[in-house]
């Protein structure tokens, strides 16, 4: 499919191509020859810290240079789709971060140009990565847990609402919810085997659009460190919940936010089995005595007329560098995503429209 030695670009030059994808390639053998953005003195920097030979204000420049086989989209939600489209049509790979565009339209329009151009397209769902979800999910294809009919998940924040173009809904397509909550959704739905859903009830709010904790200093996007925008702009929700129905009887309740008056920050997946349950439990406790129970799964079922639990240690792991990893693999040996990512996210950014669309009207949402 390509060279040995897999060569890329990347398209954003932010924090998340900063402190995953760029380091990632290295480490995973590949060479990143090319960077664009579109603020040059960014642009510089990171070049320069990373020793990047090409840079491009106009990422169809980087797209022109035939020595990039791959490139990653680390850009703002608005750009994915045209950005992954124009980049598959240069016959390039793409991983593209999440979420995998603005709407279910721009996924599948995606989705369809990398069949067209017979190039990869991975989507950038890093929590699959994730040890203690890999570990879950060996026990799950084990049989281990039986039929999975429900699940409770969530990914809260107490308090971490992003600044900069997160908020503005015209770039980033919503809060919390397509920031975040796509994260928790992808990973429970591939978990129970990527059913298929059907429709969706929801809710969104909106009480802390801007808030001043002592001690607690908000995520900046580039252009808020780099004083082009304020970051005071915020028309999207602060959090979220939402009821998914699938077309195999299988349901799951998601909650997501930004903020919220909470004990903690947590990423939590509660799966229910017909032979045993589920859970991945990872969060920052304030209390004393609190426990962060990142680094294990634990089981919950019954033997020989009794209940039992089991907690079960797993591997830490850097989840956007196995992500990558995986990627310059399938480069390298010219193999299709088995994990299918590109046509899972389409179906996620399906339910994500419904989220929005039903906490909108009032009304449960039929996924299409």
């Amino acid at each position: 499919m390509v060279a040995k030695n897999v060569r890329v670009g990347v398209i954003g030059a932010g924090l998340i191509a900063q402190v995953a994808h760029i380091p990632a390639y290295i480490e995973a053998g590949a060479e990143v020859i090319g960077i664009s953005d579109i603020v040059e003195s960014r642009l510089k920097q990171v070049a320069k810290k990373f020793s990047i030979s090409k840079t491009y204000t106009n990422y169809k420049d980087l797209l022109a240079n035939p020595d990039i086989d791959a490139v990653s989209i680390c850009t703002p939600n608005y750009l994915h789709a045209q950005m992954t489209i124009d980049a598959l049509n240069a016959g390039k790979a793409v991983l593209c971060e999440k979420p995998m565009a603005m709407n279910s339209r721009e996924a599948q329009s995606m989705f369809e140009a990398s069949q067209k151009a017979g190039k990869l397209l991975m989507m950038g769902f890093s929590n699959r990565f994730r040890g203690d979800a890999q570990k879950l999910k060996q026990f799950i294809d084990e049989g281990k847990l039986g039929k999975i009919y429900y699940a409770k998940v969530g990914y809260m924040r107490r308090r971490g609402t992003p600044k900069g173009w997160f908020t503005v809904k015209k770039e980033s397509g919503g809060g919390p919810v397509i920031d975040i909550g796509v994260h928790v959704i992808d990973l429970t739905r591939y978990l129970m085997g990527n059913p298929k859903p059907v429709s969706v009830s929801a809710s969104t709010y909106k009480y802390f659009p801007d808030y001043r904790i002592d001690g607690v200093y908000p995520w900046e996007s580039s252009d808020v460190k780099e004083g082009l925008r304020d970051g005071k702009e915020n028309d999207v929700e602060d959090l979220a919940n939402a009821f998914i129905r699938f077309e195999d009887g299988s349901t799951v309740f998601v909650e997501t936010s930004w903020a919220a008056n909470i004990e903690a920050d947590r990423f939590y997946i509660d799966l229910l089995g017909t032979k045993m349950g589920g859970r991945i439990d990872s969060y920052n406790p304030i209390h004393k005595g609190s426990k962060n129970n990142e680094g294990s799964i634990f089981l919950y079922g019954e033997e020989m007329n009794s209940l039992v639990n089991y907690e079960v240690k797993t591997p830490e792991v850097r989840s956007h560098f196995e992500e990558v990893r995986y990627f310059v693999g399938l480069l390298k040996d010219g193999k299709p995503d088995s994990l299918e990512t590109a046509k899972n996210g389409v179906e996620i950014q399906k339910i994500l429209d419904a989220i929005y669309k039903s906490a909108e009207t009032g009304k449960e949402a039929t996924v299409k």
